[in-house]
């Protein structure tokens, strides 16, 4: 991402850093605890839920429920360090006795999604994306509501996060009505994409259904790689944000090296210079410069012919990501003369003496031969670090980009 920065929208750029910067902080407090959050909307008792799972009265619900975005949390083990993290309030903490089948488990009570105060709908949005299990708690008169549905379940199930959903307040329906409702909801939840996450019902006034919650987060936390999950869907999201950035079925290849070289020998006078050994060597005039000169023109046109064939097939960003990385011509040229002085040429003779024709050509075909290898070995040695590297580096980092947009 780093190399390929500004090849990126940078909404997508930043929202692709954030969760790099995310999925790190989340590895590195550890795998061994599962963040649980009950998220829903007003009136669907999600705090009277998290009492019940818990066991005793510490969230509270309904019409006395504070006004603040406060994140309520029950921790069986302590988990201090990871509720930092997540900006769980001391005062807001429960520290459970470790149970056998709730270990490592981090259960969070969060603000309304659809609450008329932003810093609670702030709160959610700042705090889903840092579970590794969600639990859609929704009211069976709002159960297709439009918010939830919209700018939660439908991004959870793109991001592929881990999720259940429950239907709660059922004891104010028939048992019919309950099943009509879980039978609607879980078509709504197919829709979303959101797949493997039955409909559970549950009442937390009568106690309905808490026991198969209680007994499907302790099944999650068992696995010990819910987090690990929970990061892998967050990567393959941003992988999926980059989509837009890359070119299907694009595979970026470095251009003919040596092509190169031979270029840029020309364009510094390598040639002309092997040429005039070669003329030496057999016997006709020729003059040997000191000081080679690289022409500005024929460098630029040959690292624009570079650029040109190292971004064939991709979009238009990345070949100027490509143009920003590679060396610019000026400096090319001077990194190129800078070589071609010190350069130990062979040392070229007049033939002496009566010899044939044949003899003369070889010799001369051999000096023009030593005089261009020396020439392109140094340049060969000048544009890897400044032309060559930065390419590789760059086609490294789309392909990279490409593997993570097609993890599933």
């Amino acid at each position: 991402m780093e190399w390929a920065a500004e090849a990126i929208d940078p909404a997508v750029r930043d929202e692709v850093f954030r969760t790099i910067e995310r999925c790190e902080q989340r590895l590195a407090l550890g795998v061994d605890k599962t963040i649980v959050a009950l998220a829903g909307g007003t009136g669907s008792g999600k705090s009277s839920l998290f009492n019940a799972v818990v066991g005793t009265e510490f969230a509270v619900p309904g019409v006395a429920r504070p006004t603040t975005s406060a994140v309520m949390s029950a921790s069986w083990g302590p988990a201090d360090a990871l509720l930092d993290w997540l900006g769980v309030d001391e005062a807001r903490r429960l520290t459970l006795e470790t149970e056998d089948d709730m270990r490592g488990v981090v259960l969070l009570d969060l603000p309304d999604h659809d609450s008329t105060n932003e810093e609670n709908r702030a709160t959610v949005d700042r705090v889903v994306p840092l579970a590794d299990l969600i639990v859609w708690v929704v009211d069976p008169q709002k159960y297709a509501d439009h918010a939830l549905h919209s700018a939660y379940l439908k991004v959870a199930s793109d991001h592929g996060q881990p999720s259940l959903i429950v239907l709660n307040h059922t004891d104010r329906l028939s048992q019919a009505d309950a099943q009509a409702v879980a039978a609607d909801l879980a078509k709504l939840i197919e829709v979303e994409g959101i797949a493997d996450a039955p409909v559970m019902l549950t009442s937390a006034r009568t106690g309905r259904g808490i026991a198969s919650l209680r007994g499907e987060i302790s099944a999650a936390a068992a696995t010990r790689s819910v987090a690990a999950e929970a990061v892998r869907a967050d990567l393959v999201a941003a992988g999926r944000a980059l989509e837009g950035a890359l070119a299907r079925d694009a595979d970026p290849v470095i251009p003919d090296v040596e092509g190169l070289v031979a270029a840029l020998a020309r364009a510094a006078g390598v040639e002309a210079r092997a040429d005039a050994a070669a003329a030496i060597a057999s016997g006709r005039p020729g003059v040997l410069s000191d000081h080679l000169q690289a022409s500005l023109a024929a460098v630029a046109q040959v690292r624009l012919e570079w650029i040109d064939a190292a971004t064939a097939g991709l979009p238009l960003a990345w070949r100027v990501v490509v143009d920003d990385a590679v060396l610019p011509a000026e400096p090319l040229c001077v990194e190129v003369e800078r070589a071609l002085a010190v350069v130990e040429w062979p040392e070229i003779l007049a033939p002496t003496g009566l010899r044939g024709l044949w003899s003369r050509a070889v010799k001369g075909r051999s000096a023009r031969d030593a005089t261009r290898s020396k020439g392109r070995a140094a340049i060969r040695v000048t544009v890897a670090p400044h032309v060559i590297a930065p390419t590789a580096m760059i086609h490294e980092a789309y392909r990279n980009l490409d593997e993570l947009t097609e993890l599933v």
